[in-house]
């Protein structure tokens, strides 16, 4: 259970690098337009850093599988602690938390990320699936889903959609066998969007 964990975190960890290194090129490009060069070198050498932190990192994930740790069990579950009477939890509005029910639950998502993935021959990029799904939930998603989140860079519901990864793999219904940025659809995965028709 722990293993298969560890090897979608560091997939997480690598769709978010390759999410960030083009949006660093971009910001370069725009630089050099501007003829800023001192800002656009400084900027060259940090996008090498990231490049060179994204090569580490996936070496890692390289070297996970290849030393087959042995399974550990799960976690016992951490029981969440409940305010006192009369109280209630404060969020902090510096980290853009929001109240519950503002924004699509990441459970909402789950199913539409089935569908698209069983809807695209069982398998898209990360980046195709965030578009597949921007057209597919364009009358699901609210003004808290497309709010820019606390690092002034990621939105909402793209940044819930590669959280959800997590939930999808410890059910079964992706594939953690892909090559990293891929996500592929199971059989149980098609049978749960089969149950969501009938449902529907």
């Amino acid at each position: 259970m722990k293993n298969r964990n560890v090897i979608i975190t560091f997939d997480l960890l690598l769709e978010e690098l390759e999410r960030i290194i083009p949006e660093l090129n971009a910001q370069g490009k725009d630089l050099l337009d501007q003829k800023q060069y001192a800002q656009a070198h400084e900027l060259i050498n940090k996008a090498q850093s990231w490049v060179a932190f994204q090569g580490k990192v996936a070496a890692l994930r390289d070297e996970w599988l290849e030393m087959q740790v042995p399974a550990t069990k799960a976690p016992q579950p951490v029981p969440t602690p409940k305010p006192p009477k009369g109280k209630k939890i404060s969020r902090r509005t510096d980290l853009t938390r929001l109240e519950s029910g503002l924004r699509t639950k990441n459970s909402e998502l789950f199913i539409p990320i089935l569908r698209a993935l069983a809807n695209n021959g069982g398998k898209l990029q990360f980046q195709k699936l965030l578009s597949v799904l921007e057209n597919d939930l364009k009358d699901v998603l609210n003004e808290y889903d497309w709010q820019i989140m606390s690092d002034d860079k990621s939105i909402r519901w793209k940044n819930n959609v590669g959280w959800a990864k997590k939930h999808l793999s410890n059910a079964g219904y992706i594939s953690t066998a892909t090559r990293r940025g891929v996500w592929e659809i199971t059989d149980l995965g098609r049978e749960q969007v089969e149950e969501s028709k009938k449902k529907a």
